[in-house]
């Protein structure tokens, strides 16, 4: 069973990438704020920022550091170890070090700016924040929620509840205006739809530079970048953005549904147009819980072993049982108070016994008591089922199991589309690996799928699981929406649809395409060397600047800037 994120080594629970010193003074070498007396490091680590923070100071024209006498450099690290390294090391005199939990003291400080009583470490405006916040981290759960609600929304949009990303939120509320904020950040900052609001709270209240780092340590291959933003009194309509000493088109950013900040213009006009979520709605699968008990390796033949017969009972409800299963061993109040009531009215539910047999029995597929799941493999176009789920009574074993059994996360994504014809990909993969999905199966939560829209042609279909096959989906994919190995429904949702296909050509794609579906069901398994496969991508080259922007697609009025102004949710998944 996977480690719970509140078990995981206390390294990488607390999100602990050091900073070597190579890096530091490279951030460090891009100050440029002016009249700095108060300085923020909000998880200083071992000190190496505020170590070297003196000698990478501005200087005048003789030389002279420019730092104010009274300058006042503030660090702050959870970590008593490395609190105490920090010390063992040396502090200059005007350096202070607090032990503690960066988000407690941002919380301190926000309680006593509203009783107007300001104290704490944090207390006032910085005009320099600089450093390596925690990536991937895990939060005091006693004040995830609160934190959630100060800083989990800006500008009507919804701020990741990543470690990383509401440092950057609570430190930009600290700074003053004209102040800098100088972070080393992941590169998921730049593109993935997560990260969309804070993208969009950084433009319009400063102007961002990104710097994108070769390297950054042996501790982890994740991408870095260096993010410099200043920030502005107000926010402001025309935002300034660079990457790599280049400036970024911000309106090329906002054609894109996720503002990116790794468009390009020429993949900018493909966004001109309409996307896949007017066409198709995508959802993830459902995690089983335990897929051992539940699904089935087909074997060539069609057969496979059953080792398990499940039965059925009721047992009485009992908050201990609940406790047991709960998330973090912590019940809602409500929740709490509801067991408490059923516990003394008796209640029962209903639970799965999942019983191992003496002598596994071969069962062979098609079964009416088994469905096709579709489990991710790495066929494109199309694939014969692989994999097989226990589903009788509609899935009887499965949910009931979800509801009451040993597995604390409980819903089941994706179930109004069980059964529906669509296409499917892998959820982790360097770019999308489409096959088309026939009707009857399971959804898989690593399997993502795609479904047409009422009134949307079945071509559509096929034509997109061509689009999905090309170089070019691949390019916009992975340089604008996503470039993390991790293909999200969404993604698939904000790729631009290929409205610059001429529809005679559309016409040729669908029907190879359909042909191509055919042999793949049959067993062939298709390869991107193919000449076919070859051929079907070549038909959505943009091959012609002159290509109009179209108002309409197939009968179907895209409104373009409403989009901009919020994202279509054509229907909940």
């Amino acid at each position: 069973m996977r480690q719970r994120k509140h078990e995981r080594e206390q390294k990488r629970q607390r999100g602990q990438y050091m900073t070597p010193d190579s890096v530091a003074d490279r951030v460090l070498r891009q100050i440029a704020v002016d009249h700095v007396r108060r300085v923020l490091e909000p998880s200083c680590g071992e000190g190496v920022f505020l170590r070297r923070l003196q000698e990478a100071v501005p200087s005048d024209s003789a030389g002279t550091c420019s730092w104010p006498t009274d300058c006042e450099v503030t660090g702050i690290e959870i970590d008593s170890e490395l609190v105490a390294a920090v010390h063992r090391h040396g502090l200059p005199s005007n350096t202070s070090v607090h032990e503690g939990d960066f988000f407690r003291f941002y919380l301190d400080r926000t309680a006593s700016c509203c009783n107007g009583s300001e104290k704490g470490p944090l207390s006032g405006e910085f005009d320099l924040i600089v450093g390596n916040p925690p990536f991937g981290g895990t939060f005091d759960h006693d004040i995830e929620d609160e934190l959630d609600r100060l800083l989990g929304r800006r500008m009507g949009r919804k701020i990741k509840k990543e470690t990383y990303a509401f440092f950057i939120i609570a430190c930009a509320d600290m700074l003053r205006s004209g102040g800098q904020l100088l972070f080393v950040c992941s590169d998921t900052l730049l593109t993935i739809p997560t990260m969309t609001g804070l993208r969009q709270y950084l433009m319009e209240h400063g102007d961002v530079t990104l710097t994108d780092l070769s390297e950054f340590s042996e501790e982890t291959n994740y991408p870095m970048v260096v993010l410099d933003f200043r920030k502005r009194s107000q926010p402001s309509s025309a935002p300034k953005l660079r990457r790599n000493g280049c400036d970024v088109d911000i309106s090329a950013v906002r054609q894109t549904p996720n503002l990116s900040w790794s468009i390009t213009p020429e993949i900018a006009k493909l966004f001109a147009g309409p996307l896949l979520s007017d066409f198709f709605i995508a959802s993830s699968g459902m995690t089983t819980g335990k897929n051992e008990y539940f699904i089935r390796e087909l074997n060539a033949d069609n057969t496979f072993s059953e080792p398990y017969e499940f039965r059925f009972s009721n047992e009485p409800v009992t908050v201990a049982y609940e406790l047991e299963r709960a998330r973090l061993g912590k019940l809602p109040a409500k929740v709490r108070r509801s067991l408490d009531d059923a516990e003394l009215r008796g209640d029962v539910q209903r639970r799965l016994h999942v019983l191992e047999r003496r002598d596994p029995v071969v069962v062979q597929f098609p079964h009416p008591d088994y469905a096709p799941y579709n489990k991710a493999n790495g066929r494109i176009v199309a694939s014969p089922a692989t994999h097989v789920i226990y589903w009788k009574d509609d899935g009887d074993a499965v949910l009931t199991y979800k509801k009451t059994g040993n597995w604390y996360l409980r819903g089941v994504g994706g179930q109004p589309y069980f059964g529906r014809e669509g296409l499917t990909w892998q959820l982790v993969a360097s770019r999308f690996i489409p096959r088309y999905l026939p009707p009857g199966y399971i959804l898989d939560s690593g399997a993502p799928c795609a479904f047409t829209l009422p009134d949307t042609d079945e071509d559509e279909l096929f034509f997109i699981i061509g689009w999905l096959l090309s170089p070019l989906a691949n390019k916009v994919l992975k340089s604008v929406l996503n470039h993390t190995r991790n293909i999200q429904s969404k993604d698939f949702e904000r790729m631009p649809y290929p409205w610059w296909v001429p529809p005679r050509r559309k016409r040729r794609v669908v029907h190879a395409v359909r042909a191509m579906v055919k042999e793949g069901l049959g067993g062939r398994d298709w390869t991107w060397s193919d000449p076919d496969v070859a051929t079907v991508a070549d038909g959505f080259m943009f091959d012609d600047e002159s290509v109009p922007v179209p108002a309409e697609v197939e009968g179907k009025v895209v409104p373009r800037a409403n989009r901009l102004a919020a994202e279509p949710t054509l229907f909940s998944s």
